[in-house]
């Protein structure tokens, strides 16, 4: 018993330093470049420049499938299925536009230009630059779901609602975090704006 306890102990410590030092790294990660313009009691509107990005279309529409199969094909380009063999860095956040029609895009690291980039080995990569947007963002901590985003997605439209400001239906996920990170998980809702002035 005394040494079942022992081992445990160790194991768990292991645990939480691996925690800490994952949660370190991840906060250390390039994040994609955006201006606050504006930040209200539940939520924020961030400006967004244009963005190079890999897409890849989706047939699914609910969370889990779209990060199981989308991360797998977008992964595949940055760890080195692509012209050149070549790893790209991983640039936070992944994002994901859930629906009717739905994607996954990663974003590219900022000293990429679309004509710099290999071309994907898988067809269903696709490269391409997001033009600028204006985002309204509602933030989250723990675990992203199907139903945790539609909550946060209706909140975040009802709280639009309440401020006047006209929004595009429909909406995105920001991921900062692996699935295996169990600490400081950040998950960002996002619905994008229409001529939104301060």
């Amino acid at each position: 018993m005394k040494y079942f306890l022992i081992i445990l102990f160790i194991l768990v410590v292991t645990l939480v330093f691996s925690q800490v030092v994952l949660s370190t790294k991840t906060a250390d990660s390039k994040t994609i470049p955006y201006k606050k313009i504006a930040e209200f009691e539940n939520f924020e509107i961030r400006q967004y420049p244009q963005l190079t990005v890999a897409t890849t279309e989706l047939a699914q529409n609910n969370y889990d499938q779209i990060s199981r199969v989308g991360f797998r094909r977008i992964a595949s380009y940055i760890f080195g299925g692509n012209s050149d063999n070549a790893q790209i860095a991983m640039t936070s956040p992944v994002q994901m536009n859930i629906g009717e029609s739905s994607n996954m895009s990663f974003f590219m690291p900022p000293n990429y230009k679309l004509t710099d980039l290999p071309t994907p080995d898988n067809s269903q990569v696709v490269l391409h630059n997001q033009e600028e947007r204006t985002l309204a963002i509602i933030s989250f901590s723990g675990w992203a779901s199907d139903k945790m985003l539609l909550e946060k997605y209706e909140e975040l439209k009802s709280l639009l609602k309440a401020q006047n400001i006209p929004f595009k239906e429909g909406y995105g996920y920001f991921g900062y975090n692996p699935p295996y990170q169990l600490i400081n998980r950040v998950n960002e809702v996002t619905i994008e704006l229409i001529n939104y002035k301060q």
